[in-house]
């Protein structure tokens, strides 16, 4: 008899206020999963600390569930720091019952299950957060570094109650996706042979089913029965009962109903997810990349009204001269209040500009003005398995610890192409430095002239990625470069010192 795993989870009391590894005060429980309990918490360290905690379940207390438990805490925290769409885990450790527990982003909002409950979905709102669900699950899929190697990550859960739609500034539905306690690491050095069923077997693949090796094309098979859920608040496939044995003989012998006409899809929507949901893996989708190749021209044109508020507001801003257009600028509210760097294109009266956006502390901020600072610009680039640009800009002040900001640009990406070809058009780029919590405008503006042999150079860059035709592997060549700028930063740094 099939028996969900949350069955087996024990109740985990914490009481409020408890002090936790002298740095964590724990809140209020904010739900139960399938490996243990989530509660609210307050880091004491910070004061705006307010983050979630979630710890093992005391009837899983073993080494093969703390294993795995530590497992996905080391997932999410690698996945979380490639892609605004995991859930970040921030620390990990033991309290002093040795229950092992993690530390994740605090998040305010209510899982896509609560959504689907309500109502079917609009298909410009099942578009945009497809759309934000396949970048998260890409990111997986590219992997995370086990041994030296690209290991790719997966999901093993997708379902509705592990994708949680985030309220931002926008009141727009953010999606993070959550739980990846089951999931699987394809490290070839490892057996992964499980040893007993796990999932949630509505959603799982036939292969998941059947205990084998699992490829990206199972959490794609996952995939196309939640991207069907969320148009019908169905699933394509109905088991004659909820055991184990029927759910394996629904998925690998029941075919999918079909999408009802009424929903007036475009028909290549249609296909995709029906063809998500083939029972052999060869037939469906091979990669998250491919699906998004159909839903974000869809997701474009369905999202029309905001499209167009979005391009008068751009013709109003090219308009007005670039130095206006920076005063009025804001920091991004889609990108979080950290100290990350990101490309920009600003539209103006004199063109378009490339520009790149940080956020620093004050001090750091304040030590960094135009007169006294040197910035030393320095593009790498590799070709393969996937053209991509590590574009290092080195904040040079002698009364001042240098400031490495470092930035990828991928050229299959338009971003990507068109900050790197605007950098050759206008020679020069901007650098607009905003103080850490306070997005209202830059501190400092930094104008940096691009010499005419990185021009070429970048320029090289861009004619050798255009005759690029593999398979998408972004996350691998900026491993790469990321160990090549470690390696030359000392030389960089010398050089500079020297030079000024």
């Amino acid at each position: 008899m099939f028996k969900p795993i949350s069955d087996l989870v024990k109740s985990l009391q914490k009481d409020s206020g408890e002090l936790l590894v002298n740095r964590y005060k724990i809140g209020n429980l904010l739900g139960k999963g399938a490996m243990g309990q989530v509660y609210k918490a307050f880091d004491t360290n910070n004061n705006d600390g307010v983050v979630a905690i979630k710890f093992l379940s005391q009837a899983l207390l073993d080494g093969k569930m703390r294993d795995r438990f530590q497992k996905e805490a080391r997932i999410s925290a690698l996945l979380g720091e490639q892609s605004d769409h995991i859930v970040r885990v921030k620390d990990y450790g033991v309290d002093d019952s040795q229950v092992p527990f993690y530390v994740m982003e605090y998040l305010e909002g209510y899982d896509l299950d609560q959504l689907i409950k309500k109502k079917p979905l609009s298909l410009p709102k099942f578009l945009s957060l497809i759309y934000q669900i396949c970048l998260g699950l890409e990111c997986a899929h590219n992997g995370i570094l086990v041994n030296n190697e690209l290991a790719p990550i997966i999901h093993r859960d997708i379902k509705p109650s592990n994708i949680f739609l985030s309220k931002d500034p926008k009141q727009v539905h953010f999606v993070k996706i959550l739980d990846f306690g089951i999931a699987q690491i394809h490290n070839p050095d490892e057996s992964l042979t499980q040893k007993s069923f796990m999932g949630t077997p509505e959603y799982c693949s036939p292969e998941q089913m059947a205990e084998e090796e699992l490829k990206p094309t199972s959490d794609i098979y996952s995939l196309g029965v939640l991207m069907y859920q969320m148009l019908t608040r169905e699933t394509p496939i109905k088991a004659e009962a909820h055991n184990f044995q029927s759910w394996y003989k629904a998925h690998n012998e029941f075919a999918p109903k079909k999408l009802p006409s009424y929903l007036e899809l475009p028909p290549e929507l249609d296909d995709l997810i029906m063809k998500c949901l083939n029972k052999s893996p060869a037939r469906r989708p091979q990669s998250i990349r491919e699906i998004l190749k159909l839903i974000i021209p869809l997701e474009r044109e369905y999202s029309g009204a905001d499209e167009e508020i979005n391009h008068k507001s751009q013709e109003a801003s090219s308009n007005l001269p670039l130095s206006t257009v920076y005063r009025q600028s804001v920091w991004p509210k889609d990108k979080p209040q950290k100290k990350i760097v990101f490309p920009n294109l600003t539209e103006a009266q004199e063109g378009t500009f490339s520009s790149l956006w940080s956020m620093l502390d004050a001090d750091e901020v304040l030590h960094f003005q135009p007169k006294s600072t040197f910035c030393f610009t320095h593009f790498m680039f590799q070709a393969t398995p996937h053209p991509m640009i590590l574009w290092v800009n080195l904040l040079y002040n002698r009364s001042y610890e240098p400031k490495w900001l470092p930035c990828y640009l991928d050229l299959k990406t338009d971003i990507g192409y068109q900050i790197s070809t605007h950098l050759v058009s206008q020679k020069k780029y901007y650098i607009l430095l905003f103080e850490l919590g306070n997005p209202s405008g830059y501190k400092q503006k930094l104008t940096v002239n691009v010499s005419v042999e990185k021009l070429k150079q970048l320029q090289s860059f861009v004619m050798r990625a255009s005759s690029w035709g593999g398979e998408r592997q972004p996350e691998a060549s900026k491993i790469i470069l990321k160990k090549q700028f470690e390696s030359v930063k000392k030389t960089i740094l010398a050089a500079v010192a020297r030079a000024k």
